[in-house]
């Protein structure tokens, strides 16, 4: 069942907030239905994005020297401990040419669909976000930059997407078009969230890759550019669905 999403991301400034995603508040379960957490060993690691009933969408980074026996997902819960389902890994395809900040993106193939009356997939954008708009990200990454202290509860917030030169500018080195440049206040994504999904009009613009102190300096976060990737993904979904 597809979720409606609607106007309540810019609500959610509005609510009572915690920490994880620097800033972030208690997300709202039917908000962010399409939301996966990625286990590595038993633990959360990452997040990700139900694309597809048995496809996540996530960073290369987070699944790229993993063993498949090692990797799983829990779907349809905000709750890190309690609820939803755990699904198996049984396939991964990451990005041929990945290397730090290029090409990290990855898509897995799970033993069984994701997708129920309480999961539902994200639609991929059909353009890239422009200057000055402000989509929502989600996680459960570190309250603080290598605290290895996590919010049980799903968190999110809101960040500003800059051009890329801000980002150039800032972190010293080249941001290209396969990137998304973001910075608003103090809100950051921190390790574990990294993987999981940037969303803007109610569809998945990019995927976290990269923080700066959690909040804690002045620096943009960086997101891989999904529209950048949109034949990736097609072609990709394709041959995983193939030979799975």
């Amino acid at each position: 069942m597809r979720m409606f999403f609607g106007s309540w991301f810019v609500l959610i400034l509005l609510s009572r907030g915690t920490l994880g995603i620097q800033d972030g508040v208690d997300a709202r379960f039917e908000l962010w239905s399409f939301m996966a957490s990625l286990w590595i060993n038993g633990h959360h690691e990452c997040g990700g994005t139900v694309i597809d009933n048995r496809i996540i969408l996530t960073a290369a980074q987070c699944v790229a020297d993993i063993p498949l026996k090692n990797l799983s997902v829990r779907v349809g819960t905000v709750d890190i401990y309690k609820g939803g389902s755990i699904i198996a890994v049984t396939a991964k395809i990451v990005h041929e040419k990945y290397r730090e900040l290029n090409n990290d993106i990855a898509l897995l193939w799970l033993k069984t669909s994701a997708v129920s009356d309480r999961v539902a997939k994200a639609p991929l954008t059909i353009k890239e976000p422009a200057e000055r708009e402000f989509p929502s990200n989600a996680g459960w990454g570190e309250r603080q930059l290598e605290s290895y202290d996590a919010p049980r509860k799903l968190q999110n917030g809101v960040t500003k997407i800059h051009l890329r030169k801000f980002c150039s500018d800032e972190l010293i080195e080249t941001i290209g078009d396969n990137l998304l440049c973001s910075y608003y206040t103090q809100n950051d994504i921190c390790p574990g969230d990294y993987g999981g999904p940037l969303i803007l009009g109610n569809k998945l613009v990019g995927i976290a890759i990269q923080g700066h102190g959690c909040g804690y300096v002045n620096l943009p976060s960086i997101y891989t550019n999904v529209f950048h990737y949109l034949k990736w993904i097609d072609d990709n979904s394709k041959k995983i669905r193939k030979n799975k």
